[in-house]
């Protein structure tokens, strides 16, 4: 018990190799039988423990301490004091960007930050003209947002880049045990990296994606459209903050202060672009911002596409008069015919008191939600007759037919109701973007790498309770006694991920949010897995994921970044 075990991870690579060329002994327990004369029996059974509490050490700090720890250090980067608010190179963006460069850095990547301040690293491999395979997310919020809308995907990136990285050390023979590589926050040796990029099959390009939310511009995915090269054509140059100042200028003075000289906005925006023969695949993990996964007990689903979106702006227009003098059956109420228009919408896309039930396979398959979310009354007064209203629709839905459809229909009945009441409309169609499908493929590994990465997963995380049963497809998980509860006293799992393990299907979702996976689609296949939320909730002080739940994303996509790259 006195021997100290600094040679526990040498002796296991030992172990490793000399199993793999057939040798019945282990040749590392006579080598260090030489140096410390104990039994042979003694000596090989310390090593195969040490191979595995070496192992279980390494993948808790990776994939368990530092991304938890991460998410609450990133978490407090934030422009006000009182919630967290990071948009679009604001001095909190700016001092995320800068710790997120030094995690990436400690996690063996090269790193640089780009003109529209995206923060990328990357660590290449055995083959230097080998496509990357790029895991991203954002890592800006909307006012007074959640910590892990963004953030989650962009940590648990890195910490199974940081543990992939490892492995391929591990594996080329390098002796990690005199290092600090098992401590929270160590950085990858120099020599752990070196020997990685000899031995990974292909490049691991992680982006933190500077602008998702569109909060300052108005404007959705400016880091990722960069990235893809359709900030140009989309004419997104021109956009605006409440300043005026023009993202053209924003990035002409990112440029220049970089110490880059003076380019004209077009030539900046071209450097920034990723070649799609240079991208092999994309992965993003998010929140799923939605109850689907706690709904089924599960920690962890795969995503099979992101609806399509086409928002509407109707303006409708009646007759402005006195509250008390203007006889009912003589008015043009604005705000009447407004409200006509909402029921409508709620009855053609499958909602209300009248609605079919959940089980409406139509309606479920699709993903069709519909949602009017602003409405403006003029004047507003409670004395007065409106005589003018103002909503917006959002329309969404998996299958781009079903949606063009609806949004027909829905144009039509504004405009019956509209002649019916009396008033005059005008609908205008200022956004449309089509869904995107996940890869097949991509959406397939993503889910064998969930069930597959339970055995990592059961390593990592203290042992807290007793594993959940799941019986089936869409069952609840049956937890043991040693549970905990939450507010609401509802059982919660002490092995949160058990029930995306084998032995059921892992839930394959359509995400009605959009999410960067959408402006990748343009260059490359993408797929996403989604981690559980609590109670859904997103773009609130009130969202959290159980760090239980972020370990499982982490090794879940650290397994899948192995099949690929190891």
């Amino acid at each position: 018990p006195s021997y100290k075990l600094h040679s526990c991870t040498a002796g296991s690579n030992w172990i490793s190799r000399q199993e793999a060329m057939g040798s019945r002994r282990p040749w590392g327990a006579e080598k260090l039988n030489r140096m410390h004369p104990l039994p042979f029996s003694l000596w090989f059974a310390l090593l195969m423990f040490c191979r595995c509490v070496s192992a279980s050490e390494f993948a808790h700090i990776t994939l368990n301490k530092e991304p938890n720890d991460h998410l609450e250090s990133l978490a407090q980067i934030s422009d006000s004091e009182v919630s967290l608010e990071r948009t679009f190179l604001s001095p909190a963006h700016r001092r995320a960007s800068t710790q997120l460069r030094v995690w990436m850095e400690e996690a063996g990547m090269e790193t640089w930050v780009d003109a529209i301040g995206n923060v990328h690293g990357r660590i290449n491999s055995s083959n230097p003209d080998a496509a990357a395979i790029v895991i991203a997310s954002h890592f800006d919020t909307v006012l007074d947002g959640g910590k892990y809308d963004g953030a989650l995907g962009i940590i648990v990136g890195m910490a199974a880049i940081k543990h992939t990285v490892l492995q391929a050390a591990q594996q080329a023979g390098v002796d990690l045990a005199g290092s600090n590589s098992s401590q929270a926050g160590a950085p990858v040796p120099e020599a752990a990296r070196t020997a990685a990029q000899r031995t990974l099959r292909a490049p691991l390009h992680l982006v933190a994606f500077s602008d998702e939310e569109g909060i300052r511009f108005k404007s959705t995915f400016l880091g990722s459209r960069a990235v893809v090269g359709s900030l140009v054509p989309n004419g997104m140059l021109d956009a605006q903050d409440r300043q005026g100042q023009s993202l053209r200028k924003v990035l002409e003075a990112e440029h220049a202060a970089a110490g880059k000289g003076s380019r004209p906005a077009e030539e900046i925006a071209a450097s920034l672009v990723l070649p799609p023969q240079s991208v092999k695949e994309y992965v993003e993990v998010h929140i799923e911002q939605g109850p689907v996964l706690e709904g089924l007990g599960v920690s962890l689903g795969a995503v099979s596409a992101i609806a399509g979106q086409t928002r509407l702006w109707v303006v409708v227009n009646g007759t402005q008069g006195h509250a008390g003098t203007v006889p009912m059956r003589g008015r043009a109420d604005a705000l009447a015919a407004g409200a006509s228009i909402i029921s409508a919408i709620e009855h053609i896309c499958g909602g209300g008191p009248d609605a079919p039930p959940a089980s409406d396979e139509a309606s479920e398959n699709e993903m069709l939600v519909c949602t009017v979310g602003e409405l403006r009354v003029w004047p507003g007064a409670s004395n007065v007759i409106p005589g003018s209203v103002q909503l917006s629709v959002d329309i969404r839905a998996k299958a781009d037919m079903l949606r063009t459809s609806i949004v027909q229909q829905v144009k039509a009945d504004i405009t019956r109701l509209c002649i019916t009441r009396g008033v005059s409309c005008s609908v205008a169609q200022n956004h449309d973007a089509p869904a995107v499908l996940s890869d097949a493929g991509l959406v397939q590994d993503l889910v064998s790498a969930i069930r597959t990465s339970q055995p990592l997963l059961q390593q990592i995380l203290p042992s807290g309770g007793e594993a959940a049963e799941c019986t089936g497809p869409g069952e609840q998980c049956k937890w043991g006694e040693n549970t905990e509860e939450n507010d609401a006293g509802e059982a919660l799992a002490s092995s949160p991920s058990a029930c995306s393990g084998q032995g059921r299907d892992v839930p394959v979702l359509v995400s009605g949010a959009g999410h960067d996976t959408m402006a990748m689609a343009e260059i490359t296949k993408v797929a996403m897995m989604f981690v559980r939320c609590r109670g859904g909730i997103s773009h609130s002080p009130l969202e959290h994921t159980e760090p239980k739940d972020v370990a499982a994303a982490s090794a879940a996509l650290a397994t899948f970044i192995a099949g690929r790259v190891l």
